[in-house]
């Protein structure tokens, strides 16, 4: 269970957004939680905890390339993990996605780098 919600639910709530946002999620990811809202819109947001690796091994694979930039400004709702308010360092991204359909998926990438070796990663997809 993460959060209340099975884990075959958060498996296969991962693996949607990583279909419908063109998202490769490293193998040594933990996922924290995973929800989506079906609406007149589509939308997905992803927690995970990983290292600068695994962040690096995220927005390569997934072919984000603006860079990481430090925020001091987040509007991100988080749905696991610690708060971001409390993060010594905040960093973003984000892009447009073209799917193999011809439709667009923007991704917002929010990483909080809480020490050294551990990074906490949002990740929204939507398609507005």
């Amino acid at each position: 269970m993460v959060d209340g919600t099975p884990a075959s639910s958060v498996a296969d709530i991962v693996k949607e957004a990583s279909e419908f946002g063109g998202l490769v999620i490293p193998p040594d990811a933990k996922v924290l939680d995973a929800r989506t809202d079906r609406g007149i819109d589509t939308s997905y947001r992803i927690a995970l905890s990983t290292d600068s690796a695994g962040v690096n091994a995220l927005l390569t694979g997934s072919g984000i390339t603006p860079p990481l930039t430090r925020t001091y400004h987040v509007t991100v709702e988080i749905i696991a993990g610690p708060p971001l308010a409390t993060s010594p360092s905040l960093l973003e991204t984000g892009d447009r996605y073209q799917r193999p359909d011809g439709k667009h998926v923007s991704r917002d990438i929010t990483v909080d780098e809480r020490d050294q070796t551990t990074r906490y990663v949002h990740i929204q997809l939507f398609d507005t």
